[in-house]
């Protein structure tokens, strides 16, 4: 089994967590940073996962740091939350030399999730197993090590996450979701196999008697998208604000990228 590593969160937790700050002459403050302490940090971490995986055959998998597909295809303000954020000292000279004595991925515009989504959905079942804290991948089916030991994700429970993301949104990421609905608000949705379904109703006393408003019930819904679509309805907003959200939130699998093209996500069966 090949353990696929997420490159950049393995690396950023690496070289931050050895960052130190020293003073001198009381208001001089200077960060700094030891590529040694940074580097024995990151191999003992690999050092753990290769242990519960049973496994020494590794790859890394990296972001392309310049262009991403989501900003020039769905978003030009994907994860402008983070323009003012940097990487932490000696973070680049890390990734070299893991570039230098390891197996990596990295392929132009996209970001590791979706290169690691490609690889574990493009391999034999079985003969992956991806590692990272992102909770994004939960999106991709297949063998994940995750809180130290390996989980099964299935296809449904991936293609579930993926809708649950499309609704709850991830200000990590920069995308907000269905405004109004939270995690717990779409994981019940989901799970119940809801939808919001408007219904006029006549206030029958009080100042407004007579008065006809609008209440949102909740009946069976045709599929996981419908529920989606309903909740953005219901806040105002049309089909395509969540399908711009779906694009966001998803993951890229095999059946996504070919031959260096992106399939922009689609619904299966919109109209059902």
């Amino acid at each position: 089994m090949k353990l696929l590593i997420d490159g950049d969160m393995i690396v950023h937790r690496s070289t931050v967590a050895v960052e130190k700050d020293t003073r001198f002459l009381d208001r001089y403050h200077i960060l700094f940073s030891d590529f040694n302490d940074a580097w024995g940090v990151l191999q003992g971490t690999l050092e753990d996962l290769t242990d519960i995986a049973g496994t020494d055959d590794i790859e890394f998998h990296f972001s392309d740091p310049e262009v991403n597909w989501r900003k020039e295809l769905v978003e030009p303000d994907y994860k402008s939350n983070r323009k003012s954020s940097r990487k932490p000292l000696a973070y680049w000279a890390v990734v070299e030399e893991i570039e230098r004595l390891y197996p990596f991925v990295r392929i132009p515009t996209l970001e590791a999730d979706d290169t690691l989504g490609i690889t574990q959905s493009r391999a034999e079942p079985g003969t992956t197993c991806i590692w990272s804290l992102d909770k994004d991948l939960k999106q991709v089916p297949g063998l994940h090590l995750r809180d130290d030991e390996i989980i099964t994700i299935s296809p449904e429970e991936a293609d579930a996450f993926h809708m649950f993301q499309t609704l709850a949104g991830d200000p990590v990421d920069g995308y907000s979701g269905c405004p109004g609905v939270g995690k717990e608000t779409a994981l019940k949705a989901l799970q119940g196999g809801t939808k919001l379904w408007p219904e006029e109703h006549t206030l029958k006393r009080g100042p407004r008697k007579g008065e006809i408003e609008t209440r949102w019930v909740e009946v069976p819904a045709e599929n996981p998208w419908k529920t989606v679509l309903s909740h953005y309805r219901r806040a105002g907003l049309k089909p395509a604000e969540a399908l711009r959200q779906a694009r966001l939130a998803k993951i890229l699998r095999a059946e996504d990228y070919e031959n260096g093209v992106i399939k922009l996500w689609v619904p299966s069966n919109p109209q059902k």
